[in-house]
């Protein structure tokens, strides 16, 4: 699983790691969905990012699966009324923050072998059990974020009302980019210096037509 030992391009071995570790939480159940929710979710977002149909998902809703898609193929497209029109048909905030979650992560490490000019990775078989559904103490609130956060509204805290995926993006995002810590210090250099890192990322950004 993620042996990049025969590619032409040499890929870090703690962001092998990192994708083994997103592989891993993948597959096991989270706090609000099953494993073979997850698995679903992942299977919904790479079909619609690929402009395929992910065929039927009988583990997941239907709103479930349109947020899934929405996520995946077009995130600049949602909008508070859509999430509300999912929330209606039964995918609660929690569950919302979480599926954002496993379709981010899905994604990044997908991105990544696209770019490397590899085939993606197939998904992990899902594992048996409950979720948590454990709510975080102080319970997040919503604000002028479009989800309940625990704190102010910024990146740090996006996922926070479900702390597992928070860890999980955190987790991803040091090998792949930099750690929240790391974010602070301009003079850190991770074989590109930070504004070799920062000129690659805001023009990915624009590309993905990221916002925030």
């Amino acid at each position: 699983m993620f042996d990049f030992t025969t590619s032409t391009l040499l890929v870090r071995p703690d962001l092998a790691d990192a994708f083994r570790d997103v592989w891993g939480r993948l597959a096991a159940p989270g706090t609000w969905w099953r494993g073979e929710q997850r698995i679903a979710i992942a299977s919904v977002a790479r079909a619609a990012y690929d402009g395929g149909e992910p065929g039927t998902q009988p583990n997941l809703s239907e709103p479930a699966a349109a947020a899934a898609a929405q996520l995946s193929a077009k995130p600049s497209a949602v909008t508070p009324g859509l999430i509300a029109q999912w929330k209606n048909g039964g995918l609660d905030s929690y569950g919302y923050v979480e599926l954002i979650g496993v379709v981010s992560q899905v994604t990044a490490v997908d991105t990544f072998h696209r770019a490397m000019g590899i085939p993606v990775e197939p998904l992990p078989r899902a594992e048996p059990g409950e979720p948590s559904r454990a709510i975080p103490d102080p319970a997040p609130t919503l604000t002028k974020a479009w989800v309940p956060m625990v704190g102010p509204p910024m990146i740090p805290t996006s996922l926070s009302a479900v702390p597992a995926e928070m860890e999980a993006l955190e987790a991803l995002h040091g090998p792949a980019y930099l750690t929240f810590q790391e974010m602070g210090d301009p003079a850190i250099t991770k074989g590109l210096s930070r504004a070799q890192i920062e000129l690659v990322a805001s023009r990915t950004s624009s590309i993905n037509e990221c916002f925030f």
